[in-house]
């Protein structure tokens, strides 16, 4: 059986779509604000070990822009993200002085 030009080409147009999700590239928006997330968290964690914190705060922003994974975020979606983690900051610095 020989494929005809057009399924060759369908089927090279598949195998570039999947290497493209394999080798999808994470913004470096997000790359700077994970960053960012993680020295909060490692400098502001009292009551609570930092990794849980950074996890939490990885839920909270995963729940609000309803999405699986941080790393496939967009641009548009890390600047929702930022406001959400500034929103948790001020929350906890107002719990503290309380």
């Amino acid at each position: 059986m020989e494929l005809t030009k057009k399924e060759e080409y369908e089927i090279a147009q598949m195998v570039v779509e999947i290497l493209d999700k394999k080798h999808k590239k994470v913004s470096r928006s997000w790359i700077a604000l994970r960053k960012e997330i993680r020295n909060y968290c490692e400098n502001d964690s009292e009551n609570v070990r930092w990794a849980t914190l950074q996890s939490k705060i990885y839920d909270t922003i995963r729940a609000c822009l309803n999405i699986s994974r941080l790393d496939d975020m967009t641009d548009r979606q890390v600047i929702r993200a930022r406001d959400v983690f500034n929103f948790i900051k001020q929350e906890r610095e107002l719990s503290k002085n309380e």
